[in-house]
């Protein structure tokens, strides 16, 4: 089933697309929904650009790392890929993909599998990768940059995202852990570990890729805000803002698109 992506800022209970969202990832907390969301709205919205300025050259195959439940990997089928292939480390995680996303209808394929980004086959190469909210929970981030590059087609495109710790609200995240004088988790720990300058800095190495354009999205966002009967122009003006050349490196997930040059 075809699904015709719209962006959406309050995430209401009147979206039947969010409610199905929220069935799949199980939001812990309204703030986690919509960032999730404004990650998806981002996402969608480069998909989109990328194809208008023919910066995809083939849509035959490609690759989502680290596709928790599935619903990146239809996007990018739907954007018009013909072949689809979704990875994740987590068994529950590829089993709910499996079930909500798996398909063969239409002459198009969507398939999952769980694979360590790690430790990937790099034997065959893809149109389009897409790799977000992985790297920073990785033993060996340069492995997987490593794979990433050699399962690229050269002139193929791919999507990098990472948390941003320069950004007001993992700056904020932190002040807040050191009054309270909480331990900073391993799991928080990984997210702090990457500014955007770092981020690119990453990727410089690999010799084949070339950073076409970044951008991102959250510049703000306090528990609060979900509350306020004007949400969803706040989150909205919110978006637009993180994308901005000015903010985007304060945004709290940062978004990278490169091409492999060779």
């Amino acid at each position: 089933m075809k699904i015709s992506y719209v962006k959406n800022f309050d995430c209401s209970n009147s979206d039947p697309l969010q409610g199905k969202l929220n069935e799949i990832y199980k939001h812990k907390n309204p703030q986690s929904m919509h960032l999730h969301r404004l990650r998806i709205n981002l996402f969608s919205d480069l998909l989109e650009s990328l194809d208008e300025q023919g910066m995809i050259k083939n849509f035959d195959y490609a690759l989502d790392i680290g596709c928790n439940a599935g619903f990146y990997s239809k996007l990018i089928s739907d954007s018009g890929f013909k072949n689809v292939y979704g990875v994740d480390i987590e068994p529950s995680l590829v089993s709910k993909a499996n079930q909500h996303f798996s398909s063969m209808e239409g002459g198009k394929v969507i398939s999952f599998a769980v694979i360590n980004a790690e430790e990937m086959d790099v034997q065959r190469q893809y149109d389009f990768i897409l790799c977000t909210e992985v790297i920073e929970h990785t033993e060996k981030p340069h492995r997987v940059i490593e794979n990433i590059s050699k399962l690229l087609k050269p002139g193929a495109i791919a999507v990098i995202t990472l948390p941003n710790a320069f950004s007001l609200p993992y700056f904020l995240t932190f002040i807040f852990y050191k009054l309270k004088g909480k331990v900073i988790d391993q799991d928080m720990r990984n997210h702090l570990s990457y500014p955007f300058y770092k981020s690119k800095k990453l990727f410089d190495k690999s010799g084949n890729m070339k950073l076409l354009k970044t951008t991102g999205t959250n510049l703000f966002y306090w528990n609060f805000m979900h509350k306020l009967p004007f949400f969803g122009l706040l989150n909205r003006v919110n978006y637009y803002l993180a994308k901005t050349s000015l903010l985007k490196n304060f945004s709290q997930f940062y978004f990278m698109v490169f091409e492999k040059t060779q």
